[in-house]
């Protein structure tokens, strides 16, 4: 399948929107902006657990969303 294919976008889409808020903005800092989860757990004030819990629940979210 293309990753332009329009169900898998829906599917994302679908995915981000059942995000907690603060998941899916420590999600994008990561994959959009390309921070490291130590840049990421310095600028928002979190330990680095914090950064890689909210990481693994959001890709256990696109995950089952995408299947």
């Amino acid at each position: 399948m293309d990753k332009h294919d329009p169900a898998k976008i829906e599917k994302a889409k679908a995915a981000f929107g059942r995000m907690p808020k603060r998941t899916l903005e420590i999600f994008l800092l990561s994959q959009v902006e390309g921070l490291s989860y130590v840049e990421i757990a310095k600028r928002e004030g979190l330990f680095l657990w914090q950064v890689r819990r909210h990481m693994l629940r959001a890709i256990r979210i696109i995950a089952r969303e995408m299947r």
